[in-house]
């Protein structure tokens, strides 16, 4: 009698856009000439972080902008929820944007798993920009403080930044696509290791900027789209506006059909107004 298969979890991705970010509050491109005294950082206002990496140019900042202290704090409730729901990512993909690597360390933080998972940033999950940035390297979030998985290799190193800034819309879709699929190729391979026993299912959580949280999900399942380009241009056009601080898309794979499925809620629980899914349209 031929034994049956142990039917398996389905994997799940979440996409995410990172917190507050501090220019968006302060509305003030000198502040850290103010906040930084002979190079050591010293808040002057409620709304900056308590801590920030020392950077030798402190005025970098400007350019690669710190969370918030709400951001930081909202980032950290958003990984007390991700427990309650028992939703807990195995790994974590961040743009190397301050604001992206400070928001998956602080939703790592309030899961409790901020030890556990190392973050792997990747200058492949960036918004484009024209814009010269001065990103930090992996080693410098590792010297921080930062849990930071070394010896993952990026798509794309924050040295290679000009590449972004010189990019067609057309190869910032190729960029997004070939980093998304390296990731969910990776986790879709990953989940049928895992029996249906596991506490949870393989679950991935990346965490990127507002264009790029809904053309992430628009790539998904665009393999079954027959205009591709007009396709995301709209997706793009028609959506990011709705993309606020900490808004997320969340999708569960389908092996049987081979397509991403949206999730607006989970299954035993209320939709919360944090999962934007059904906002999205995607």
């Amino acid at each position: 009698m031929q034994e049956q298969q142990q039917p398996r979890h389905r994997p799940r991705l979440i996409i995410m856009r990172h917190s507050e970010r501090l220019d968006s509050v302060l509305r003030n491109n000198n502040w850290p000439l103010q906040a930084f005294i002979n190079g050591v950082y010293s808040p002057n206002l409620t709304q900056m972080p308590t801590v920030l990496p020392t950077r030798a140019d402190p005025h970098e900042y400007v350019l690669d902008t710190p969370l918030s202290r709400h951001g930081k704090a909202h980032a950290h409730h958003t990984g007390e929820f991700f427990r309650s729901l028992g939703l807990k990512p195995h790994r974590v993909y961040t743009s190397s944007a301050m604001r992206c690597v400070q928001t998956a360390d602080s939703v790592l933080d309030g899961l409790g798993r901020r030890e556990k998972v190392p973050l792997r940033i990747d200058l492949a999950l960036h918004e484009p920009t024209k814009l010269q940035l001065p990103l930090q390297s992996a080693e410098f979030f590792a010297s921080a403080g930062f849990f930071v998985d070394l010896n993952y290799r990026p798509v794309l190193l924050p040295s290679n930044s000009r590449i972004i800034t010189r990019e067609s819309r057309s190869a910032y879709y190729r960029r997004m696509y070939y980093v998304l699929k390296r990731i969910t190729n990776k986790l879709i391979r990953q989940s049928m290791k895992v029996s249906s026993t596991s506490s949870s299912p393989p679950t991935v959580l990346i965490v990127t900027h507002r264009p790029c949280v809904t053309l992430l999900g628009a790539l998904l399942n665009i393999d079954t789209v027959d205009d591709k380009m007009v396709y995301l241009s709209e997706m793009e056009n028609n959506n990011a506006s709705e993309v606020n601080f900490l808004s997320m898309i969340i999708a569960e794979y389908d092996a049987e059909t081979g397509l991403w499925m949206f999730l607006s809620d989970f299954p035993q629980l209320k939709t919360d107004s944090l999962l934007t899914t059904a906002k999205l349209k995607i």
